[in-house]
């Protein structure tokens, strides 16, 4: 969890410095976080690693920082809030990235950086339980539901 906030608070940085970038392209990469990195298979298994990893610098760096222990590192990320990323919530996610993917191939290569922080936040934060966590959860479900609507219409 710390070190999503550590990347939410350099983004939010950024933003004030004058970094003309929208915030909806950071927001996009937390959506691609949520339906595609946390939810399930060969993506959402990533996404655990990444989760995992990103709580063990986090755990690392609030323990020799502050020189605290803060206890076993047993517990799991589990999703949390919402319902779980079905095959149509995939599509949506698949959609979103090839999206973003012919933006940056088509010149807006400055979209690359803030799409990739977003999911990295998505996936520290999202996994852990809170509000970002149950938010992770109301994106999932809604991208089911675009998924399914995209699914209907084809």
């Amino acid at each position: 969890m710390t070190a999503g906030i550590v990347v939410l608070m350099y983004q939010i940085g950024r933003w004030k410095g004058g970094d003309p970038t929208p915030k909806i392209h950071f927001v996009m990469g937390v959506t691609l976080a949520a339906l595609l990195f946390l939810g399930g298979g060969i993506l959402g298994s990533m996404g655990g690693a990444a989760a995992a990893l990103g709580d063990g610098v986090g755990r690392y760096a609030l323990e020799q920082g502050a020189a605290v222990a803060t206890g076993p590192a047993t517990a799991k990320a589990s999703l949390t809030g919402g319902e779980r990323v079905g095959a149509a919530g995939v599509v949506a996610g698949f959609a979103l990235l090839a999206l973003y993917a012919g933006l940056i191939k088509s010149g807006r290569a400055d979209l690359r950086t803030p799409v990739i922080r977003g999911a990295l936040c998505g996936v520290w934060l999202g996994a852990s339980a809170g509000l970002i966590g149950l938010a992770m959860g109301l994106i999932r479900t809604s991208g089911n539901t675009v998924g399914e609507l995209l699914l209907g219409t084809i």
